[in-house]
């Protein structure tokens, strides 16, 4: 090989090294750089991500709080939107300021109790619902009898219901069998199925009462006395 053929092939390959180095040079800069972050397009991608996840995240959080505000304005109202939502507000903030000020009165328990059954009747369905979660605690078992009439009233919303049936479930048998065949006796009554379920579980007749009350009362008096409390 002459020497003019040489320098040909230097030159070449020379040529093919900073080739395959500018290559690899441009392969390396579409790596993740170290760290483990991601640069371009990919990382303008995960950060619309992340800004669409938290903005439907504020706006459910939104129509959330604007749901509490206004469940309570009845349907077929005119009433201005956003005036039905400040009533709202204004009146969840009254009665729950008179609930806490009730609570932290130096008075007695059974004086408390007898404030919260006054204000009942005039509160909305989550104040009721409140309210007859304090007086579950409040009210001493000799002094059922006015939660076993809010008990037995069918016309009370079902989540009132609730907690005042899981209340009177903890009670001794005299008052929570008696409370129960009242309910059960109700068709009206949401929790009717209920309590006639667990009076047949408590008294355990040997046949089927069916809707047969006096007997339902005859058999609960007699389980009384021989399951005295």
């Amino acid at each position: 090989m002459n020497r003019f053929s040489k320098v040909i092939a230097a030159v070449g390959v020379i040529a093919g090294v900073l080739i395959v180095g500018a290559v690899l040079g441009w392969w390396g800069s579409r790596s993740p750089q170290p760290g483990g972050e991601n640069v371009g397009p990919k990382s303008n991608s995960t950060a619309l991500a992340n800004a669409d996840s938290n903005a439907a995240s504020a706006i459910k959080k939104k129509l959330r709080s604007d749901y509490r505000k206004t469940r309570r304005t009845k349907p077929g109202t005119n009433a201005n939107p956003a005036q039905a939502s400040g009533s709202a507000t204004n009146l969840t903030a009254e009665w729950e300021d008179k609930v806490d000020e009730i609570l932290t009165s130096e008075g007695k328990d059974a004086d408390k109790a007898k404030q919260m059954l006054a204000l009942f009747p005039n509160l909305p369905e989550d104040g009721q619902e409140e309210v007859a979660q304090h007086l579950s605690n409040l009210v001493p078992d000799e002094d059922y009898a006015p939660l076993g009439k809010l008990l037995t009233d069918a016309k009370l919303p079902e989540s009132v219901l609730d907690v005042l049936m899981a209340d009177v479930l903890n009670r001794p048998n005299a008052v929570k069998l008696p409370t129960l065949l009242e309910v059960a006796r109700n068709p009206q009554h949401p929790g009717a199925s209920e309590a006639k379920g667990l009076l047949d579980l408590f008294l355990d007749p040997d046949e089927e009462y069916g809707n047969d009350w006096a007997r339902w009362q005859t058999k609960m008096e007699q389980w009384l006395k021989e399951n005295p409390d």
